[in-house]
């Protein structure tokens, strides 16, 4: 029973999805590729500290807090919940998925 009304039974067929040019790369590409993202994947919890700690900071936390803070979102991704805005708010950082 199909019906004719429906937006999918007036619609052509789909085609299949072409290879991605990432798998059409010789080796060396590859390789030069994952080497780039293991340099990238070191600075991470760098990064994500000094952007949690300085986010702290703008919030006005205390130095100690900020850098606690951004210890528990540089090593988990969550920084749970701390007073922030001078103890007139309650904040998180997190990395959305």
């Amino acid at each position: 029973m199909s019906n004719p009304l429906h937006p999918d039974a007036t619609r052509a067929a789909a085609h299949p999805p072409a290879a991605s040019a990432e798998a059409m790369d010789p080796p060396e590409a590859m390789e030069a590729r994952e080497a780039e993202l293991d340099t990238t994947q070191a600075r991470g919890p760098f990064r994500a500290f000094r952007k949690a700690y300085r986010k702290a900071r703008d919030w006005h936390c205390s130095r100690g807090r900020a850098a606690v803070v951004a210890l528990r979102f540089a090593l988990t991704g969550d920084s749970g919940r701390f007073r922030s805005h001078g103890g007139w708010m309650v904040s998180r950082i997190y990395k959305p998925r």
